[in-house]
């Protein structure tokens, strides 16, 4: 028979005190009596009592995180979180081989969580702060106790609103070769049968607001574009998992037409509309297709190493900014990096150059370290690394 999980009325009853007052002691959002913080210590530990991960992520949303944010412009990221080991191997191994990994790193990781984390960081010194969210699946084990814990740390407000199937945080493994290649393997992104935005309450505040999907979910949350711009909200999308009925033309094209904001890699744009030309003639044709538009978002393509393109809501010529030059070590996440960075400075009003110029300079700093959370770069750094390369904007 399966053992009941314990809840906080039964530590209430075990500790003889009320339930609010079990629940202030352990979210630390009141004093007790050391006598009555002894009694719920004692039942906590004989009832082996663990908060649910949904009260344990309103404990942090509720103040429990380092600074509040509340009066900033408000981002919601929906989509995977998961927890990354990284290993370092000289080379990926060939079938039935055997070999040692240099370490084995345990980290943070997740498109969604990436791109919410990068966006947060851009503000640690408060010009461009934002209020940012990650509406994600968690589980009751510890991993996801410790992405709570990790995301608090990185003023990340955890929204918890579904539970993987088997109840326990996504894991996904990364290798790593000396030349900088990575091979990832990742369990399945259950979070694309649901719409993630279904949950949440969706009205007009007196800030600017932006809920940012992966690819992954678009499908699911189509329906939910045009709630969200009711409410006076934009949308962005980071390509990444984009479903194959928007790898045509025509669909990628709508999508372009219903997001505020779209952001996608190169090798994605050549494969829908099967170009096969070089950097500057691929602008030249993408920005022919999108003139056609009636209404569009703007769009951002990004080239890795060469930097990125915007292409303007308004159809004015695109802008080109240019990756930092780096020695790369691990790639992974570092297009999250650069979707959040850049909504960080666009929501918070700054020019889509601007934006876009440190967006490249934070994507080529990820690539410095291993983990796609590895280096998260605040405005200041990123202003010192244009600085010193001489390619700051005005």
């Amino acid at each position: 028979m399966t053992r009941k999980r314990p809840t906080i009325a039964d530590v209430a009853a075990a500790a003889a005190v009320s339930v609010g007052t079990v629940s202030n002691y352990l979210n630390g959002t009141a004093n007790v009596r050391k006598e009555t913080a002894d009694r719920i210590d004692a039942a906590v530990r004989r009832l082996a009592y663990r908060p649910s991960v949904v009260a344990r992520a309103l404990s942090h949303a509720n103040g429990a995180q380092p600074e509040d944010r509340s009066h900033c412009a408000r981002l919601v990221v929906a989509g995977y979180i998961s927890v990354d080991y990284l290993c370092r191997v000289e080379v990926l191994p060939h079938r039935d081989d055997r070999i040692t990994a240099h370490h084995i790193e345990k980290a943070l990781g997740g498109p969604a969580a990436n791109v919410a984390v990068s966006a947060a960081g851009v503000g640690t010194s408060g010009q461009f702060a934002l209020d940012v969210e990650l509406a994600t699946a968690l589980g009751d084990d510890p991993d996801s106790d410790w992405a709570l814990a990790e995301l608090s740390q990185k003023s990340v407000h955890a929204l918890p609103i579904r539970r993987p199937y088997n109840n326990r945080l996504s894991r996904c493994i990364v290798f790593i070769e000396e030349n900088g290649s990575r091979t990832i393997v990742n369990e399945p992104f259950e979070l694309s049968e649901v719409d993630l935005t279904g949950q949440l309450d969706v009205k007009r505040e007196g800030r600017p607001c932006c809920m940012h999907i992966e690819g992954y979910h678009y499908d699911r949350m189509r329906g939910s574009i045009d709630r969200f711009h009711e409410a006076g909200w934009k949308v962005s999308l980071h390509s990444a998992g984009l479903p194959a009925s928007s790898h045509t033309p025509d669909a990628f094209l709508d999508l372009v037409s219903r997001i505020d904001l779209t952001f996608a890699g190169d090798r994605l744009i050549r494969d829908i509309f099967d170009i096969r030309l070089p950097m500057q003639a691929l602008v030249a044709e993408i920005r022919t297709r999108l003139s056609g538009l009636a209404r569009r978002g703007h769009l951002v393509i990004t080239f890795g190493a060469y930097g990125a393109v915007v292409f303007p809501a308004d159809g004015s010529a695109p802008i080109e900014v240019p990756a930092l030059p780096v020695k790369q070590v691990d790639a992974t996440g570092a297009g999250d990096s650069f979707a959040g960075t850049f909504l960080a400075y666009w929501m918070n009003g700054a020019t889509l150059e601007y934006a876009a110029r440190r967006a490249a300079a934070s994507g080529s700093l990820t690539t410095t370290v291993e983990g796609a959370q590895g280096l998260i770069a605040s405005h200041d750094d990123l202003t010192a690394a244009l600085a010193e390369l001489g390619t700051q904007a005005a």
